[in-house]
């Protein structure tokens, strides 16, 4: 795990969530951020990331850096794949390593769409996001 990687990823999802809030504050129908639509985010910064390494690689780090600092969850903002409606609908979520933490320090149980969707509102809405990386 890298701290570097974490950095370099910081603006990408600072510029997601500031895009997302002004899309809800227009009133605009909301774009979920898939890991898959965050790999190819990230070949902005040079990283060559894949759905499959990109938790282990970035999310953890900035994921530890947000909380450390008190910030909120940006990583919240990233999402698995939603599956088709004919799969018991959109299942919007992240992936079950995000719920890791949070489980481990009791905040919340493993799933619990809720409780993401209120991390995921907080990151989302956060105005004060500096440009340069806080960690």
């Amino acid at each position: 795990m890298s701290i570097e990687n974490a950095r370099l990823a910081y603006p990408v999802l600072v510029r997601v969530a500031r895009e997302q809030a002004r899309a809800v504050r227009e009133r605009r129908g909301n774009t979920w951020l898939t890991y898959d639509d965050f790999c190819r985010l990230l070949t902005e910064v040079g990283m060559n990331e894949t759905p499959r390494t990109v938790v282990p690689k970035v999310l953890r780090d900035l994921q530890a850096q947000c909380l450390a600092y008190g910030m909120p969850d940006l990583t919240a903002l990233v999402i698995q794949k939603p599956r088709s409606r004919a799969d018991s609908g959109d299942l919007v979520r992240p992936s079950d390593a995000w719920w890791q933490v949070y489980v481990e320090r009791g905040d919340s149980t493993a799933g619990d769409v809720k409780f993401w969707f209120g991390c995921y509102r907080a990151a989302r809405d956060f105005a004060d996001w500096p440009e340069a990386p806080f960690f």
